[in-house]
Formats: C-alpha cells, sequence, structure tokens
C-alpha cells in the first residue's frame, strides 16, 4: 500500500463501548474497498485518548497503512440553569470519563469575550457563579475534560 493514505474522522465522543470509526483507503487517487482490498483493525478504542486504526492490504494490495484518532468525552448536557442575583445556578450531568469540567460565560451567543470557570473535581456537578453585573443576560455553557497521560481531550460544550 505504498504511497496510499488512509483518513478517519479526527475525533469521535466516548460511548463506552470499543469505537470503530469507518476509514477511507485511497491508492494512487483510488478509494479501495474495505473487506476486498483492506481489512481493519483498531488499538486503544475503548476509552478517552488516542486510538489507532491499522489497514492491512489484501488481494492486489500488499503492505499496511495506519492513523489515528482520538476519542474525547460526550457531548455535556445542562440539566438545570437559574438566575441567581448578580449570577447564576448551572447543575450539569456528571459523566463518568470526566476528570474535570469548564464552565463558560458571557454576555453574547458567539462567546466572545467569554469567562472560564474550571471545575477540577469530577464528582462536582452543580455551581454557583456570582458577582456578575446585574441586568444582563448571559450565555452559559459546560463541557466535560478528561486528562490522560498529561493531556486534556475535551468535550463538545452543551447547548447554550
Amino acid at each position: 500500500m505504498a504511497g496510499g493514505t488512509v483518513s478517519v474522522a479526527s475525533s469521535v465522543s466516548f460511548t463506552g463501548s470499543n469505537i470503530t470509526p469507518s476509514v477511507t483507503v485511497k491508492v494512487a487517487g483510488r478509494t479501495l474497498t474495505s473487506g476486498t482490498d483492506y481489512t481493519v483493525s483498531y488499538s486503544n478504542n475503548k476509552n478517552v485518548g488516542t486510538s489507532n486504526v491499522y489497514v492491512y492490504g489484501k488481494g492486489n494490495y500488499s503492505g499496511s497503512l495506519s492513523a489515528k484518532f482520538d476519542i474525547v468525552p460526550a457531548k455535556q448536557q445542562i440539566q438545570k440553569l437559574e438566575t441567581r442575583f448578580k449570577g447564576f445556578f448551572i447543575d450539569w450531568a456528571q459523566k463518568g470519563s470526566a476528570t474535570g469540567y469548564e464552565i463558560q460565560y458571557a454576555t453574547n451567543s458567539k462567546f466572545t469575550n467569554a469567562k472560564k470557570v474550571t471545575i477540577k473535581n469530577n464528582k462536582t456537578d452543580k455551581t454557583t457563579i456570582s458577582k456578575l453585573r446585574g441586568n444582563k443576560k448571559y450565555y452559559v455553557r459546560v463541557r466535560s475534560y478528561t486528562a490522560v497521560n498529561g493531556t486534556k481531550y475535551y468535550g463538545a460544550w452543551s447547548v447554550s
């Protein structure tokens, strides 16, 4: 499979099960057929972190290719968001794979100049943010992260 390429999604969400994203294999501009032209295997594809996909040529193709993809925490969900005097209370769904959480808030929906609060305890799933400006509308979102060997893998932001 000299000169070939293998394409796989750069990141996929954690599910708790083995993750097997589809791959596209090309050799000399031709897209190969899985099962006919190559077989696929995966490693480290269950937990949050970097995973590997291996492609082995068969039939008219010999050799192998590999690629990496990241498994990131699943998208976070806000369960309760309440206005408080010059602040807000937020309660989010706890993720078993999370090391911690990030809460972001801003006065605009594009989150420009947003403030960020990091919750480093994965057992914490609610907090109150205070000392904000009164009579302002705040947009709020949360995401989980998992630290693996010194690298933080971030999940998608919740709907704000």
